[in-house]
């Protein structure tokens, strides 16, 4: 009989560390199946050439793949370099998945015209001789009052 606490695959005796879709897995057990995962949504989408954009399943099963990810790397489990790098791996791909269904998002970008505004008014107070402190840029206090 198997130790309900070990992997599901056959011949495993390691702990589990979680499940994906309904079956407990280890780590390793874990990374190799949603590597085979990944990887046969990559070849069918490839397959099916006339629509890159992955199935609803596909999204589910790469959603619950990259929070079963992020459940591992926030718990107390001590990782390894390859196993951080492995899970890290994962969790892009299962991201560049969900990202590639959906409407795709307008080139300008408001929040970066947002930045490039707050650069230029910092610079404007720069320039200026001030910072938002009230010392100058020499480092003497612009209060009106002097040190002597």
């Amino acid at each position: 009989m198997r130790d309900p606490e070990s992997c599901d695959r056959r011949g495993c005796s390691r702990p589990v560390t979680t499940t994906l879709c309904e079956e407990a897995l280890c780590l390793d057990h874990f990374c190799s199946r949603s590597y085979e995962m990944l990887n046969a949504m990559d070849r069918r989408n490839r397959l099916n050439a006339a629509s890159h954009s992955p199935t609803a399943d596909q999204i589910k099963i790469a959603d619950e793949c990259a929070r079963k990810t992020l459940d591992i790397c926030m718990s107390k489990m001590l990782l390894n370099n390859l196993e951080r790098a492995r899970l890290l791996d994962i969790l892009l791909w299962c991201g560049d998945v969900v990202n590639s269904w959906g409407p795709k998002k307008p080139a300008g970008r408001p929040a970066l015209q947002h930045g490039r505004n707050e650069q230029a008014s910092l610079r404007r107070r720069i320039s200026g001789g001030t910072s938002s402190s009230g010392t100058s840029s020499s480092g003497t206090s612009t209060s009106g009052t002097s040190g002597y």
